[in-house]
């Protein structure tokens, strides 16, 4: 086994997971444990520095596909750290058979459903029914966008924050 890439993703939000309608089905909402770091890592998609070492991955990762619910298939290893400035999130994603990854579009913000991605969705009003998605694909995507009312109803959002979103996921939402 090798790591094929490691992901950093730096933001300002801190709390616990919130389930993704189009990547979770059913499942209990997942929940991490943030570790607070003394000096941030260095973003440069590494993830060799002591802030990350030093951090306890998070475990009991399951497919979505091809046998979702069951145990993941490959070693995956993601670490939550933050300090008073940033929330921050390691993967490290390993693959038996790199020639497999399939990397996608990459244009910001495309469908995540034909490509290998990694997902992290932050429930930062503590209500498992609003959030904000953020995601990358092997090919380096920036994808984010904000979830409402668990990312379920009917037909374009109806609020400013809301236009041109659909079905309480907003696309359109980008984080600065």
């Amino acid at each position: 086994m090798r790591t094929i890439r490691g992901i950093a993703v730096s933001t300002m939000l801190a709390v616990p997971a919130l389930p993704l309608p189009a990547l979770l089905h059913a499942q209990q909402a997942p929940t991490a444990q943030a570790s607070e770091i003394t000096a941030p890592p260095v973003i440069d998609g590494r993830l060799q520095d002591d802030a990350w070492s030093g951090i306890e991955p998070l475990a009991g990762f399951t497919q979505r596909e091809p046998s979702e619910g069951q145990p993941v298939s490959q070693p995956t290893e993601v670490r939550v750290g933050y300090d008073d400035a940033a929330l921050y999130i390691g993967a490290w994603l390993f693959d038996e058979d790199p020639s497999g990854i399939v990397t996608g579009q990459t244009l910001r913000d495309a469908s995540l459903n034909d490509s290998d991605a990694f997902v992290v969705v932050l429930d930062t009003y503590l209500d498992r029914q609003n959030g904000f998605v953020f995601g990358t694909t092997p090919a380096g995507i920036e994808y984010d966008g904000q979830v409402t009312g668990e990312g379920t109803g009917g037909g374009p959002g109806g609020g400013r924050q809301q236009r041109g979103s659909a079905g309480g996921f907003n696309l359109n939402w980008d984080a600065s």
